[in-house]
């Protein structure tokens, strides 16, 4: 391997120190630079590699995600619509709280209700919630001792027509995240499907 000769400027502390560690590890001073320098290049190889590998590994977890949502949703659309449980509407209740407040978080609002109204305003460009549904998704979304939805609350939001619920869609809106689960998976899997929001 042919050498080159490079010159640069460190501080008087700084040479002190690596002169040390090259006699310490008994090595020229040349040649303990040398092996700083191909090591820091080797472990920034090595980073890269995994981070690409992280990469790679959360897209195909988004693919998989998109394709389990699709086959869901055309086998829940293929069946006849039967209306919110009680117990899907606590997954419904679950899921869109911790959306909202992942959200919350991520926008750093200082104020609950501030975001809640901006929350509301996507809401209301798919429905517009009378004044009882819009308190009682506020008190959902604010309150932490508010009851979930019941199924029968649900059903009456929607018009019965499970797969066009207003809030899922105004939290896609709001969030900007178009990859949200279908409405069936919401109802069977809840908050278990943040992580993949």
């Amino acid at each position: 391997m042919t050498k080159s000769q490079f010159n640069i400027k460190i501080s008087k502390d700084l040479l002190i120190k690596v002169k040390r560690q090259a006699m310490m590890s008994g090595k020229s001073l040349t040649e303990h630079i040398t092996d700083l320098v191909t090591k820091s290049l080797s472990d920034n190889d090595n980073q890269n590699i995994d981070l690409s590998s992280v990469n790679k590994i959360k897209n195909l977890e988004k693919m998989l995600f998109t394709l389990e949502s699709i086959v869901s949703n055309r086998e829940y659309l293929s069946q006849k619509l039967k209306p919110f449980t009680n117990s899907e509407a606590i997954n419904c209740t679950k899921f869109m709280r911790a959306v909202f407040d992942k959200e919350l978080e991520k926008r750093n609002y200082d104020d609950k209700s501030e975001a809640f109204d901006d929350f509301l305003q996507s809401v209301q460009v798919f429905d517009g919630l009378n004044k009882s549904f819009s308190d009682r998704l506020k008190e959902i979304m604010l309150s932490d001792k508010a009851s979930p939805w019941t199924g029968k609350e649900l059903n009456e939001l929607t018009g019965e027509d499970k797969c066009n619920c207003s809030i899922r869609k105004g939290l896609i809106h709001w969030t900007g995240k178009t990859e949200c689960p279908s409405q069936q998976e919401i109802c069977e899997k809840g908050e278990e499907l943040l992580t993949l929001f």
